[in-house]
């Protein structure tokens, strides 16, 4: 496995993890975004405007989790089964699922886990959460913070196995914003700036 670490004066993807011996860059004919909240302001952020940045990238086939499932997903109601069966249904061959952590100092990166919602086993000591879910937009709002967002990029395209769909995954910090909100905005265009740059998706 292969963890790099880059550090920067900017908002960066601070850690990732790429699967080993791929193929790339990948290209997907229709890629849903999926952001895990139970908070419904927080969600349509973060899904909005990683598909708008996917969109100035020429990715013109953007579906997001609001409008693929009937129930808002949460760390709650995380049924890997359906979301996998919805996403073939509706012809999704990449998935990009994406969470907030909070303002956690994290320790060291971890890639055992390889599927499902973005996992905390790793912040267990800070969140006793088995699936990531993004509290409430006004709860972390003072200054001198580190907000911690993860992604996971799924290829649905040629699954055999769920162990298999993961081919990317990754964590950044956004220092300071005025909210929250604003950091899942310079977090979404870290993110999709990051897949482009490092070739992983085209």
């Amino acid at each position: 496995m292969m963890l790099l670490l880059m550090m920067s004066c900017g908002p960066s993807m601070t850690s990732n993890w790429l699967k080993p011996n791929l193929e790339l860059p990948k290209y997907y004919g229709r890629i849903a975004v999926i952001a895990v909240s139970s908070d419904l302001e927080l969600k349509e952020i973060l899904e909005k405007h990683i598909g708008q940045k996917f969109e100035k990238h020429g990715m013109d086939n953007v579906v997001y989790g609001s409008e693929l499932f009937k129930e808002n997903i949460t760390q709650g109601n995380w049924d890997e089964g359906y979301i996998t069966k919805t996403l073939k249904q509706n012809r999704v061959d990449g998935a990009i699922v994406v969470s907030y952590l909070g303002d956690l100092d994290v320790p060291e990166y971890s890639t055992e886990v390889l599927y499902g919602a973005p996992a905390n086993q790793r912040l267990e000591q800070h969140v006793n959460l088995r699936n990531t879910e993004v509290p409430a937009p006004d709860y972390y709002t003072s200054g001198n913070k580190k907000y911690w967002f993860e992604a996971f990029l799924y290829d649905l395209s040629s699954m055999q196995s769920k162990e298999e769909a993961l081919i990317w995954k990754g964590q950044s910090s956004v220092s300071s914003p005025s909210s929250v909100k604003k950091g899942a905005k310079r977090f979404s265009k870290v993110l999709v700036d990051h897949l482009y740059k490092k070739e992983i998706l085209k």
